[in-house]
This record gives C-alpha cells, sequence and structure tokens, in this order.
C-alpha cells in the first residue's frame, strides 16, 4: 500500500494584468485540465502517490489531505489522478513513466474561471511539520509571482509528417472478435489500435490542446506529463463518474456514425443493440454501490466529427460508499471493454496485442468526498517528434472490419488535426 501524504498550499488571486506573464512557469506543464471555461495548469510536482494497483492509489490519495490557504480556485477533488484500462496488462516503452497508477499535486497551480484566476503553491508536510511546509509553499508562491516572464512563442509546427497504420493487423482482429460474437460468448467487444506520426519537428503540446478544444469545445481536454518527458493528452467526451457527498452522475455513450447520421444512429437496431449493452452493464456495475439509479433516455449527441447515442445517469451511492469506488465499479464500461466484462477482458489481452496503458483508463480528480473522472479517449502520446493516437471501435454482432475501420478513422481525425494543423489530415 503507498505511503499517504499530508499537503498545504498557499494561494493568492492573479490579477488581468499579471494573467499573461505567468506563462514562462508553466511552458512545459506537468498538468492542463480545461473544463468549459474551468482551466486548470500544473507545474512541478509537491506529491505523488503511484503504484501498480489502481484501488490502493485511490484509496491511498482518498485519505491524503490537502488545506490549502487564500483564495484559490480549487478543482473538484485536491489529487488528480489517472490509471490502466487494464493494470495487469504489460506496458510497452510508450507507456514507461505511466504506472497502472498514479495520484499527484503540482508543485504550482493556475486556475482560471470566467475572468478570474488563482495561483497556488503546494509542499508535502515533512518531518519538521504542517508550519514549515506552509512557509516553504509561501515563499515558492512569492518567488514565481517575482519572477513573472511570459511564454515563449508557438514553435513552427511539425512540418512534414509521416503516418503509419495497420489494416491488416485490423482486419484479423475483427475477425477474431467476429468470430467470438457469433457463438454468443461476447455480447459487445471493443477493440482498440493506434496510429504512429513521425514528424519533422517536436510537435507542440500546448498548440495541439488548443486545436483539440476548438475542434470538440463540450469535451474535456488534459494532458500529463510523464518524468520522460512523455505527454499523454486528449480530448475526452465521456464521463467516468463525477461523485459528490453520496450523488453520483455518469453516461452510456457508445455506438458510432458520421454527424450527419444521427437520424439512422437512432433507428439502426445494431447501433441501439451496442448502446443497449452499455447501459445494462453500467447498471450491472452499480448494483453492489448504489442505493438509487435513474437512467434517462437514449438520445443522439453530436461531437461535431463524430454523433454518438448518449444516455445520462444520475443516483445516490450506498451509505459507506467511498467516490473512488464507485469509479473502479464503473470502470472498464462496455463503451471501452465489452460484455460480459471478464469475458472481454480476457478477449483482450490474449488478440489484442497493444499496449493500451492509460488510454480507455481514467483522469481527472480524486478526494475524501468527490471524484470527476473522465474516460480517457481521443487521445494521444507525445514524445518529441514522435505521436502514438489510440481509437477504438465497439463490436457486435453484425459489425465489419471495413465499417469499425471507418469508424476509428473518424475518431482519429480531430487529434490528428490537433497535431498537424487544420486540413492537413483527411479521413
Amino acid at each position: 500500500m503507498p505511503a499517504e501524504a499530508q499537503v498545504v498550499g498557499v494561494a493568492r488571486p492573479v490579477g488581468a494584468e499579471e494573467l499573461p506573464l505567468l506563462g514562462g512557469a508553466f511552458a512545459a506543464p506537468a498538468l492542463v485540465w480545461r473544463d468549459g471555461e474551468v482551466l486548470f495548469r500544473g507545474a512541478g510536482e509537491a506529491a505523488e502517490i503511484s503504484g501498480e494497483n489502481p484501488a490502493d492509489v485511490l484509496r491511498t490519495a482518498a485519505r491524503s489531505p490537502v488545506a490549502v490557504e487564500g483564495g484559490a480556485l480549487l478543482p473538484p477533488a485536491p489529487w488528480f489522478a489517472g490509471f490502466a484500462f487494464d493494470a495487469a496488462a504489460p506496458r510497452d516503452g510508450w507507456w514507461e513513466s505511466f504506472p497502472a497508477a498514479r495520484a499527484f499535486i503540482p508543485r504550482l497551480v493556475l486556475a482560471t474561471s470566467s475572468g478570474r484566476a488563482s495561483l497556488t503553491a503546494y509542499q508535502r508536510v515533512g518531518a519538521d511539520g504542517a508550519g514549515a511546509a506552509r512557509a516553504r509553499a509561501d515563499i515558492a508562491l512569492r518567488t514565481a509571482v517575482s519572477s513573472l516572464a511570459p511564454g515563449a512563442p508557438p514553435g513552427p509546427g511539425p512540418g512534414r509528417t509521416v503516418l503509419r497504420e495497420d489494416p491488416a493487423a485490423w482486419e484479423l482482429l475483427v475477425a477474431q472478435a467476429l468470430e467470438v460474437l457469433r457463438t454468443g460468448m461476447l455480447r459487445k467487444v471493443v477493440l482498440a489500435r493506434a496510429l504512429e506520426v513521425e514528424a519533422e519537428a517536436p510537435f507542440d503540446v500546448a498548440r495541439a490542446l488548443e486545436r483539440a478544444q476548438a475542434g470538440a469545445p463540450q469535451a474535456v481536454t488534459y494532458a500529463v506529463r510523464g518524468p520522460d518527458g512523455t505527454t499523454f493528452l486528449g480530448a475526452s467526451p465521456e464521463r467516468l463518474v463525477k461523485v459528490e457527498g453520496r450523488r453520483f452522475a455518469t453516461q452510456a455513450l457508445a455506438a458510432s456514425a458520421a454527424p450527419e447520421e444521427a437520424e439512422r444512429l437512432a433507428h439502426s437496431p445494431k447501433e441501439t443493440r451496442e448502446h443497449l449493452a452499455v447501459v445494462d452493464d453500467i447498471r450491472l456495475a452499480l448494483d453492489c454501490v448504489a442505493e438509487r439509479v435513474e437512467v434517462a433516455e437514449a438520445a443522439p449527441v453530436s461531437l461535431g466529427y463524430v454523433t454518438h447515442l448518449d444516455a445520462r445517469i444520475t443516483g445516490l451511492l450506498r451509505e459507506g460508499v467511498a467516490p473512488w469506488e464507485a469509479a473502479l465499479a464503473l470502470h472498464p464500461t462496455a463503451a471501452v471493454g465489452g460484455v460480459p466484462r471478464d469475458r472481454a477482458r480476457d478477449f483482450l489481452r490474449s488478440h489484442e496485442r497493444l499496449a493500451r496503458g492509460w488510454y480507455a483508463g481514467a483522469v481527472g480528480w480524486v478526494g475524501a468526498e468527490a471524484v470527476d473522472l473522465r474516460v480517457a479517449l481521443r487521445c494521444a502520446l507525445l514524445r518529441g517528434r514522435t505521436a502514438r493516437l489510440f481509437v477504438g471501435a465497439g463490436l457486435v454482432e453484425g459489425s465489419t472490419a471495413r465499417g469499425e475501420w471507418a469508424e476509428t478513422r473518424r475518431k482519429a481525425a480531430p487529434m490528428l488535426e490537433a497535431l498537424l494543423g487544420e486540413g492537413r489530415w483527411q479521413p
């Protein structure tokens, strides 16, 4: 079990004239999170909890107190966390600085929302006590403000790029999945693949996030930087769960079509069957943690580049259920794994041959009384001049390799445009 931590923070408001001059402190951010008008940027690391068991890491983070003095704009919960789709699956070199689960608090956090801004410095409490840690945080805050410097201008862009995909491997994987679906052993399975991009110049994380947000303003954009400099970033349209006290909200987001095909999507037997599998899976997962569950009627929702069926699910957790326990009860939903869960997981472990890492896992905020976690989708790993994008598609009986390939290309389009620039790639 990871060791618990105690963290203190000191905050102050940031004026409009100061805000542009804080860019230098966040030139290589450890964390970026934008949800609508709310933006958090983090630099450095004040405290970290990591390990190979997501339950241990989330439980420890929830038990680790964080106290902030001053007028801070605070996140939904104090610890930022991420965890893998399958903690037991092997990781490849792309994921070497992303453990199965990690929770951390940046050393500096700049928060903006609706014309307000605050800067918070955090320090972990050591043997010298909370007072000494608070004094160190106050010094760090004063130092950051006294050394204001604008960020560097954007780079020249990636230049010429090479995109690598493997359609033959995808066709084989889909054929294997359809064979199992026909036996009735699986009701649904979600397959994933990777696209690799190599560029002439390093990718610009800040510019990619701005484009991703512009391309999907209803999504939550995020970026997490690993110790080796690799950045995991994306624009998630899907909430895993939000919990405040005992009240929770999640969603069943599944089935896909081109934006102009919303009407067909709503009445397609295949797509309705795929979405219903996700709703049933979420209901079943909530049975052990929820006292009350309410499922809204499914309706098409457009993300601009793709349309999904979406059903909002709300309710009340049982007494004594921690917010992080609700998150792990839901993960992985049938929207990213399959139905039944265990059989889908076993199929993916033996056939997919892709190190998903945090892709289709979760990223977001964790604390004792609240969590706000998004499914880590529409995402990529950036390392200098190379990028690996992850996309997936849900298969049910009646799916085809060609149709699911087209779906994954639609899903890849916004991240490719975020990395390369508008109009530089066409699905």
